[in-house]
């Protein structure tokens, strides 16, 4: 079994990796939300970085994991937001806050789409994501493809030839 083969690749580890990362980044990003009543486009890039440093720590060679990096920064920046706008229901004693989040889900997209900027810092949240795994990756990928042994500018050797004709 080669160093690049699916189990050596970190694909589930870094997945995992990432995934938690994404909802504790998601979460964090919800409570800022929730506590300062403004989205802040700086912490939803945090996610996507915050994801990227995660799935980067499991030493990752999969091709497949950029890819999932940047899924999980923009459903992490998505979730943080959603959180954020949650808040209040769950802070409050009283009510039934899961009650509270039906209607607050059927009225997430068009709150969303009311500013489209947020859309933009969810995007760049995937890109960092993106970005940080897939130079990991690629880095990974080229030290397991350079020769072990340094290469020698000689002539190869005709070991058939004898050493000292005479």
């Amino acid at each position: 079994m080669t160093s690049t083969s699916r189990s050596g690749s970190g694909l589930v580890l870094g997945s995992v990796a990432g995934l938690v990362a994404a909802l504790v980044g998601a979460a964090v990003y919800g409570a800022v939300i929730g506590v300062t009543n403004y989205e802040i486009g700086i912490a939803a890039i945090g996610v996507g970085v915050l994801v990227g440093l995660a799935m980067m720590a499991v030493r990752p060679t999969s091709p497949v994991l950029p890819a999932l990096a940047a899924v999980f920064s923009f459903a992490g920046a998505g979730l943080g937001v959603f959180i954020g706008y949650a808040w209040e229901p769950f802070v409050n004693p009283g009510g039934s806050p899961l009650s509270e989040l039906l209607p607050m889900a059927q009225e997430f997209p068009d709150l969303v789409a009311q500013d489209p900027v947020t859309l933009l810092f969810w995007a760049i949240a995937g890109a960092a994501g993106f970005s940080f795994v897939n130079s990991r990756v690629k880095a990974a990928r080229e030290s397991l493809a350079a020769p072990s042994s340094p290469q020698q500018d000689e002539a190869p050797v005709d070991y058939f030839k004898p050493h000292n004709p005479a």
